[in-house]
C-alpha cells in the first residue's frame, strides 16, 4: 500500500478519473454507487456536483443558442450587415437646418457623409435645426470633405448650407 504524498496523488488521480468519466456518462453517475474507499456522504457530494454542472451546461447551451441566433445564426462573431442605404439631402434655403431621414444605424457601425462635391459654400452640421445654422454651434464642412457619426440614428444629425442648393451626401449601412 503507498502511503504519505504519493498515496495522496495516486487518490487524488483516481477520482478525478472517476470524476470525469462520469460528467461524460451522466446517467451512470447516478445509478452508481460510491467507489470503495469513498464515503457515502462524499460520493452524494460529488454527484450532486455533477448534477449542478450538467444542469448549468444545458442553461449554458440554451443562452449560446439565443446569442447565436441573435448574431445571425451562424455562429459566427456578429455579422456585418448585408445592405446599404444612401441619400441626399439639400438645402434649398440658406443657413436652414435640414434633418436626414431616419435610418438605423448597426451597432458599431457608423454614418458617413460628406459635403457634395460641386458644392461652393460649406455646409454646417448640428444635432437639431437650430444649432445647423448657427456658425459657432455646428462643424463646418468643405466642399468633397468627409465625416462619421457613430449614432444610433440618421435623423440625428442636421446640416445648413451657406449657399442654397447645396448639401450633403450619406450612407449607412443596414442589416
Amino acid at each position: 500500500m503507498v502511503s504519505g504524498k504519493a498515496g495522496a496523488a495516486i487518490a487524488g488521480a483516481g477520482l478525478g478519473s472517476i470524476i470525469t468519466y462520469l460528467l461524460t456518462h451522466p446517467s451512470e453517475a447516478q445509478a452508481a454507487g460510491a467507489p470503495e474507499g469513498v464515503d457515502p456522504e462524499t460520493w452524494a457530494a460529488i454527484t450532486t456536483i455533477i448534477q449542478t454542472i450538467q444542469e448549468q451546461n444545458t442553461r449554458l447551451e440554451v443562452a449560446l443558442s439565443q446569442v447565436v441566433n441573435v448574431m445571425g445564426g451562424n455562429g459566427y462573431a456578429l455579422l456585418n450587415p448585408e445592405n446599404f442605404v444612401t441619400g441626399t439631402v439639400l438645402c434649398p434655403i440658406a443657413m436652414q437646418g435640414y434633418q436626414l431621414p431616419n435610418k438605423i444605424i448597426p451597432y458599431g457601425k457608423a454614418l458617413a457623409f460628406k459635403a457634395l462635391p460641386t458644392n461652393a459654400g460649406v455646409i454646417y452640421v448640428a444635432n437639431n435645426q437650430v444649432d445647423a445654422g448657427i456658425i459657432a454651434a455646428s462643424v463646418p464642412l468643405l466642399p468633397n470633405e468627409p465625416a462619421g457619426l457613430k449614432i444610433a440614428t440618421s435623423d440625428k444629425v442636421w446640416v445648413a448650407a451657406e449657399l442654397a442648393g447645396e448639401g450633403i451626401a450619406f450612407i449607412v449601412e443596414q442589416k
